[in-house]
């Protein structure tokens, strides 16, 4: 009974942010599970080369498609180019980060530019695509969606974890957590709970995946210290939100919407 609830051989899933350390990892495990995977990112380079790999490897049938966050008409083309290619979508999956210029700055010194940048791309962005996704499951009857937000959206960043750590985007300043990932995280979560309510009794799911911080060769005394912080002791491996990403995609979770499944080896148990 469980291998038939898990199964996702076959369903189509849009993954918007597939290129990044989780989204490639994501687009590996869910074709290795037989979903045939709409890689979408800008930079098509990497997409082709993941759904070339993907196609060799597992068999199944992925689709490369190019989207930017900030263009309504490049949204739009990818779930209209999906459509035409596979006639359904089961998933969408929004994986998607902005990080522009500035991002790491102190707060102190925050442009509003990149303030505005990150809130378009990652809530105004999601939101866009969301809504084109939703467009289509009304049609169908039936849509799942994941929303991929973070700790730092349902808790206050702990700031002493960036202490004695260089900052390497911009070393002249403080390095700490940014305002603008705060704010549009938060927005993710609440957004969801938004478009659950909305789409009740519609056949449409949205759920929120809020992990913790992924090891991705961090600096000695930031690992150290996000790992004192956590109960498991250490920052995730990449590979250990591919469970808990099964479950929402899959039949699994079909009696659930609206929620926040948080998995952060025990940071925000305390």
């Amino acid at each position: 009974m469980i291998n038939i609830l898990l199964d996702i051989q076959n369903k189509v899933v849009a993954l918007i942010g597939s290129t990044g350390i989780l989204g490639s990892e994501y687009v590996k495990f869910l074709s290795e599970e037989g979903a045939n995977v709409i890689i979408g990112d800008i930079d098509m380079d990497k997409c082709i080369s993941y759904a070339n790999d993907m196609r060799e490897k597992y068999n199944t049938n992925p689709l490369p498609l190019y989207i930017d966050l900030f263009e309504e008409e490049s949204i739009r083309k990818y779930f209209a180019e999906a459509m035409k290619y596979y006639g359904k979508i089961d998933t969408l999956i929004n994986n998607s980060q902005v990080k522009p210029e500035g991002f790491y700055n102190s707060f102190e010194n925050y442009t509003k530019d990149t303030l505005m940048s990150v809130l378009e791309g990652n809530t105004v962005g999601m939101a866009l695509s969301c809504q084109e996704a939703c467009k289509i499951f009304l049609k169908q009857g039936n849509g799942n969606i994941i929303n991929v937000a973070s700790i730092y959206g349902i808790t206050g960043a702990d700031q002493r974890l960036y202490d004695d750590v260089e900052n390497i985007y911009n070393p002249e300043e403080r390095f700490s957590s940014p305002i603008s990932y705060a704010v549009s995280k938060a927005g993710v979560v609440n957004m969801t709970r938004y478009l659950a309510s909305y789409y009740r009794e519609k056949g449409i799911r949205v759920n929120c995946l809020i992990p913790g911080g992924v090891y991705d060769n961090h600096d000695d005394n930031f690992n150290n210290n996000y790992s004192t912080r956590t109960l498991l002791g250490r920052m995730a491996n990449r590979d250990e939100y591919n469970g808990a990403l099964l479950y929402l995609v899959s039949d699994a979770s079909s009696y659930m919407t609206g929620a926040n499944l948080v998995v952060d080896g025990g940071w925000t148990a305390f």
